[in-house]
């Protein structure tokens, strides 16, 4: 009878998890530089995708931390660092879709 009912609370328990929206779910919780965040999981961020990007700013902030940067200036020599990192994936990848695109242009406009 009780291994009955631990079952039945078990699959009730799973069923609560698979009901659980993105926004219900629970949030992350980490600390850098000493202050607590939380980021809770959503449609376009999943749980698995926040561990990575926690892991990857803790990198950054402790590369500045190990050099000797003060910890006011940290987050925004971080934040420098990584738009510039997108600035140069952006270049990286734009120019051959661009000329990809002018290619297709010339091919496909009426002479």
């Amino acid at each position: 009878m009780q291994e009955e009912q631990n079952e039945d609370l078990q699959e009730e328990q799973n069923t609560e998890e698979e009901n659980e929206s993105p926004q219900e779910a629970k949030a992350i919780r980490f600390v850098i530089l000493g202050i607590p965040y939380s980021i809770r999981p959503s449609d376009e961020l999943s749980a698995e995708d926040i561990e990575i990007l926690i892991a990857y700013v803790k990198s950054r902030v402790e590369s500045y931390t190990h050099k000797g940067y003060d910890e006011t200036r940290i987050p925004m020599l971080v934040a420098f660092d990584i738009a510039n990192e997108l600035r140069e994936l952006q270049k990286f990848y734009e120019l051959p879709i661009t000329r990809a695109i002018d290619k297709l242009k010339f091919v496909l406009e009426p002479e």
